[in-house]
């Protein structure tokens, strides 16, 4: 009786320290994706006032932009699971060395890849969609001027992933805050010609990302390297490449790539059909977008955290402590969607109205926000899950659940619904909300096989 008394109190220490260790890295990577999501309407809502055209461009831009991303996403990853791996085993001496690698590799391709889409911009643009000619004539212009933030946005978010698999997540936060309100200013300045500086309209917007960017290029780079850090690496010092290292990382990054250019690549195919509803419906999906972000960008912090926990925990061969971390995680994401995605259902018109004055756009965003509360929690939770699996190094089971869904859910529903049954925009957006649902079933599956907890990463 006794030694069950003790067992049970040690459970209930560990499970208050489980639970502290989770909202000391949660709400640093919580508080930067609610950053970026408040900064992201703001920024949305600015340019939304140049007129619904701009905002089109904007948004097919960013299509763009981010398949580039996904590359240097990819080896981000790669990276978190690796360095998060060797801290958990106690050795950061090779965490040190996934970091190097990484960084140096990203830095080289997004170097390579935005001399391509700078010089080709105005052909992906004409290529990739079949837009009205005002919008397409604005995406050539932010297109070409925002690629030039790609290698400083590619420094800040590897770096970002090397300190979040270290455990930091509070410095990433940090650089967030600045950039976001470098960026805001930047738009207010440049966008409408305040403070003495001329309008630019988009390509204000456009510069003032590269700007803001370029801020949190010099400020990641700096608090990685610094030597009083607790997780510093010297960039360059003692440099050479490391193929086995290169290619550890790249295998648990490259699904993750293909997993982020499976869901681009549908996307600029969904958005070739959104495009021919009209430009309302256009900005009505673009902003929709932006303001569901309100729901699930708090919950991102989860999956982050799921993916560091997990790979800690497995680093110090303690499969157990994972499941507690991921049962944990899934708890506190879900009690926070359930009011984010609340306020989607009961007030979608207010915050529509946020981001436009188009009354138009305002009634089409407000029933997207309306069906897309309804998939929050499985949407959510399926992050979580997902990350808890990117942790263990099972980023192929993420790549797969979302090909599936994207490319045999998704799409065909959505030319099924919108097309063929005629239910136009809202035949796009029902579909969304099935694959979603379908998604969380794989993961769900995936996750509760526990197949993830046996994965064993070379050396």
């Amino acid at each position: 009786m006794a030694t069950q008394l003790q067992q049970k109190q040690q459970e209930e220490v560990s499970q208050a320290i489980i639970r502290r260790n989770i909202f000391r890295m949660v709400w640093p990577a919580t508080t930067e994706s609610v950053l970026q999501m408040l900064v992201g309407i703001v920024a949305t809502a600015m340019v939304g006032r140049i007129g619904a055209e701009a905002v089109g461009a904007v948004g097919l831009s960013n299509r763009v932009t981010q398949i580039v991303w996904a590359i240097f996403a990819a080896i981000g990853t790669g990276a978190t699971v690796l360095v998060a791996r060797s801290v958990g085993a106690n050795d950061r001496g090779a965490a040190k060395r996934t970091a190097q690698q990484a960084l140096v590799l990203a830095l080289i391709l997004v170097c390579v890849l935005t001399a391509l889409v700078v010089w080709q911009a105005k052909w992906l643009m004409v290529t990739l969609f079949n837009a009205k000619d005002g919008v397409l004539a604005q995406s050539f212009t932010y297109l070409g001027l925002v690629a030039f933030g790609m290698p400083f946005m590619a420094a800040m978010q590897v770096s970002g992933a090397i300190l979040r698999g270290s455990g930091n997540t509070r410095t990433p936060m940090i650089i967030a805050f600045v950039v976001n309100v470098i960026n805001v200013m930047c738009n207010y300045a440049l966008i409408y010609g305040r403070f003495g500086l001329p309008q630019l309209g988009i390509r204000g917007a456009a510069i003032s990302a590269i700007v803001a960017q370029a801020t949190g290029a010099i400020l990641a780079m700096y608090f990685l390297t610094r030597p009083s850090a607790d997780f510093s690496l010297p960039v360059f010092s003692r440099y050479s490449f490391d193929r086995r290292e290169v290619k550890r990382i790249l295998g648990i990054g490259v699904p993750a790539a293909f997993e982020h250019i499976f869901w681009q690549a549908a996307t600029i195919i969904l958005m070739r059909l959104i495009v021919q509803f009209g430009t309302a419906e256009l900005a009505a999906h673009q902003l929709g977008l932006t303001a569901e972000s309100l729901s699930y960008m708090p919950s991102v912090g989860f999956g982050i955290a799921a993916t560091a926990f997990v790979g800690q925990s497995l680093g110090a061969k303690n499969q157990r402590q994972a499941e507690r971390y991921v049962r944990e995680l899934v708890k506190w994401s879900v009690i926070l969607t359930s009011v984010t995605a609340a306020l989607l259902f009961f007030i979608p018109r207010v915050i529509m109205g946020w981001l436009t004055t188009d009354v138009a756009v305002i009634s089409l965003g407000a029933k997207y926000l309306m069906l897309m509360a309804v998939v929050q929690l499985p949407q959510q939770t399926s992050g979580v899950l997902n990350g808890a699996l990117r942790g263990a190094g099972d980023t192929k089971a993420p790549m797969y659940i979302g090909g599936v869904g994207l490319w045999l859910v998704r799409l065909p529903l959505s030319f099924l619904l919108s097309v063929t049954f005629g239910m136009g925009i809202m035949g796009v957006w029902v579909a969304m909300t099935i694959d979603l649902v379908v998604r969380f079933c794989l993961s769900a599956y995936r996750y509760y096989r526990g197949d993830w907890k046996n994965i064993v990463i070379e050396a």
